[in-house]
């Protein structure tokens, strides 16, 4: 009798497979808060690493935010870790104070300390990425929070089953999303029928975050004009994605004519960059600001116009974006840096 777990271990198989989000022979490092979706991946992920050929080491930053809850977060991450065999590096970091003194969202704050750990241990494990537990539902709030921030066609695409993530300070590290075509019903299942008993996060029931806003009242909204509004939204994101993937060919045969980096900052050439086709523009200051920022989080449709608008500004003009992005019109190049 074939068990319960078979689809879902065969379908995320499946997935890393057609998508290639590991490499035979490597570590692979599995970020895990405790929660539903990440319990799952890792109990999934140390069920297939010997069909995958990997071996796995676990991550978890204790982001100090709930007391006494965090604390147990970490406990509950070391005992699962050493129950399936698997090394395990836990780490805290003061989210409240990097917030205040960065002057960013509480959300962004964590987000930026949690993957410089990722990476940080990444380097010291020698894995090749980090896989995280991002879901299809993930996705369909990703797109829909894009949207009503008005993101273009690169941001509607949402999350990719593998991405590059960048600091300001130079670390790079490959993200890869193993559970992005699964449900979160069906991670929770899987947590219930492993008798996992994952942890959950008190501040996701509060409806005061646009991520959580999007889940418990938007989304229910929409499924009263479309059941299938999920289906519709994850449709447009791979549509746009194919497409995206055009402009980013054309992106990389010209970034070493147009752009060149200046330490901290990126000196864009504004001829080379005018002649370029508008949508190629666009993804080129997209890359660019990823790079600087490691993500594109509140940067929107509209700072992006108003960053290839800047081209045609005098020398010495200036464009001053969210997260201190900054773009400084110089005699030959545009000068993009953050802080």
């Amino acid at each position: 009798m074939r068990r319960r777990d078979q689809p879902l271990a065969g379908d995320v198989l499946a997935f890393i497979r057609e998508h290639r989000l590991v490499q035979s022979g490597e570590p692979l490092l599995v970020g895990v808060s405790g929660g539903p979706d990440s319990v799952c991946l890792l109990h999934l992920l140390a069920q297939l690493r010997r069909d995958l050929g990997i071996s796995l080491h676990v991550a978890h930053l204790n982001h100090m935010l709930r007391g006494g809850e965090s604390h147990d977060d970490a406990e509950y991450v070391v005992k699962m870790a050493g129950c399936l065999g698997l090394g395990v590096t836990v780490e805290e970091r003061d989210v409240r104070s990097y917030r205040a003194r960065h002057h960013l969202s509480l959300e962004d704050a964590a987000r930026r300390l949690r993957y410089r750990f990722f990476a940080a241990v990444a380097d010291e494990v020698g894995a090749g990425a980090v896989a995280v537990g991002h879901t299809a539902d993930d996705q369909v709030e990703t797109v829909l929070m894009r949207l009503i921030r008005g993101a273009g066609a690169r941001g509607l695409q949402g999350m990719r089953p593998a991405s590059k993530w960048h600091s300001a300070g130079g670390q790079a590290l490959t993200v890869v999303r193993p559970l992005l075509g699964v449900t979160r019903q069906r991670t929770e299942a899987y947590c219930r029928d492993h008798s996992l008993d994952p942890r959950r996060d008190s501040s996701n029931l509060l409806a005061d975050r646009m991520r959580n806003r999007v889940r418990h009242e938007l989304l229910p909204l929409l499924r009263s004009y479309n059941p299938r509004i999920d289906e519709a939204l994850l449709r447009t994101a791979e549509s746009l994605a194919g497409e995206a993937s055009l402009a980013e060919d054309q992106v990389s045969r010209a970034w070493p004519q147009v752009v060149a980096q200046d330490g901290a900052a990126f000196l864009l050439h504004r001829e080379g960059f005018r002649a370029l086709p508008p949508a190629v523009q666009r993804h080129l200051l997209r890359e660019v600001v990823r790079r600087l920022l490691g993500d594109l989080e509140d940067v929107e449709w509209k700072h992006i116009e108003r960053m290839r608008t800047g081209f045609d500004l005098r020398r010495g003009k200036r464009v001053v974006l969210p997260r201190r992005l900054t773009l400084v019109v110089e005699k030959d190049d545009c000068r993009l840096s953050a802080g």
